[in-house]
């Protein structure tokens, strides 16, 4: 009886830790999702799909000190990516409506006609509107090369 005891106590132990890993886990796959559409859209010069997910209050902040708002920066020239990209080291958080990421994006990207270093720190928040995450803040750390 006893070793049941502590069989099922260790169970629930290791049960707890994995919800509470699920949680984590649930919040960093909604920030992949939602960084793809964002540097999806980007790469695509896709307006119609960046005003689509690009919050009204939008804001963007480049190494360089340049900076936008969501009209500004949809008018401007948008980075160019010429190559896959992908996501390393991203820590998510999360709260009701809010998602925040923190990630190193790896890319062949080119912003306002320089190019920009290959792997860069880059600081996103998501908004929840129904479905889908809009883009609230962008940071991005990439130095010209």
């Amino acid at each position: 009886m006893r070793n049941r005891m502590i069989v099922a106590l260790a169970l629930s132990s290791m049960l707890a830790s994995y919800n509470a890993t699920a949680d984590e886990s649930a919040a960093v796959v909604e920030a992949r999702e939602a960084i793809a559409a964002f540097v999806g859209a980007v790469a695509s010069a896709d307006v119609d799909g960046l005003k689509a997910i690009l919050a009204p209050e939008f804001q963007l902040l480049r190494a360089t000190g340049v900076g936008y708002d969501r009209e500004g920066y949809i008018a401007s020239e948008l980075p160019t990516i010429k190559e896959e990209w992908q996501v390393e080291d991203l820590v998510a958080t999360a709260s009701e409506e809010l998602l925040v990421a923190r990630y190193h994006l790896v890319v062949d990207e080119t912003i306002e006609g320089v190019p920009v270093a290959r792997r860069a720190p880059r600081l996103t928040v998501f908004r929840q509107k129904g479905d889908i995450w809009l883009v609230v803040a962008h940071a991005t750390f990439a130095t010209p090369r």
